[in-house]
């Protein structure tokens, strides 16, 4: 399977216009190494349908929804390991707590405190929260407003509509970047758990002499230390690709995910 009519492949969880030209890169150089793949990258702006998009080869898969919904149609080719605060070796990475008050991240579990995330299924955005806040089975006692995006949490606690949020370390390197007047005032509180960073996943139908191929391919790509794409991955924060495997994302099955009421 592969190259049909229709096939693509899209990394948009990070879709940064001001890095678009990396993630373009730094597929060329997996496309080279895998030339069955389609040679560039589409931007829908929706990655999450991408997850059960059947003509989608490859995507970039944010670790519980996967874990939870779709491992039965995608397989895990691997995690990049990034260039971040506290980010490790092994793919693994945590999200950062911030407010607009500074204080202690225990005086900001209340009822009365507002908390936004930009879903209610994100690793590193409610889930990292609940286990940092509450622990492995409490329930937030306050209010939480789920904002579609990381950047848009982070706006929100700039405006001071908001009091705490947990924000993926990885988008935060980027907006630091692009918008860093956006931080006045803001202030880390915590961090949330060490989790792997969101997963390069394949559509399992391509079955698992092609996983292998893309698995080689990535790890090809982004040892080969030619100019344009290592200013492609400093670009993205990327150090290395890893070999990830679908049992390093099972157990972010086990951590906090309770039902909260919400305010949208």
């Amino acid at each position: 399977m592969g190259g049909r009519r229709g096939d693509h492949v899209e990394f948009g969880m990070y879709p940064f216009e001001s890095v678009a030209w990396a993630w373009d890169a730094l597929w060329a150089a997996v496309h080279e190494c895998a030339t069955w793949t389609p040679p560039t990258l589409t931007r829908s702006g929706d990655v999450h349908a991408r997850w059960n998009d059947p003509e989608c080869l490859v995507t970039h898969v944010c670790g519980l929804p996967y874990a939870a919904i779709h491992q039965h149609h995608l397989d895990v080719v691997g995690a990049f390991a990034l260039d971040i605060d506290r980010a490790t070796p092994d793919a693994r990475y945590q999200s950062v707590l911030l407010s607009p008050h500074e204080t202690t991240l225990t005086e900001l579990i209340s009822a009365d405190t507002r908390a936004v995330a930009n879903s209610a299924d994100s690793l590193s955005g409610w889930i990292s929260l609940l286990n940092a806040t509450v622990g492995s089975t409490g329930t937030w006692p306050g209010e939480v407003t789920f904002t579609g995006a990381h950047y848009e949490s982070v706006r929100r606690l700039a405006r001071r509509q908001a009091d705490l949020a947990c924000i993926d370390a990885w988008t935060l390197a980027f907006i630091t970047q692009q918008e860093p007047e956006l931080f006045d005032g803001l202030h880390p509180v915590g961090r949330g758990p060490l989790i792997p960073t969101p997963a390069i996943a394949a559509r399992s139908t391509l079955g698992p002499e092609r996983i292998a191929e893309l698995r080689a391919a990535f790890e090809t790509a982004l040892a080969d230390p030619i100019l344009d794409k290592a200013k492609a991955m400093a670009a993205l924060h990327i150090t290395n690709f890893v070999a990830l495997t679908i049992d390093d994302y099972l157990p972010t099955l086990a951590l906090n995910k309770p039902a909260v009421p919400t305010r949208r």
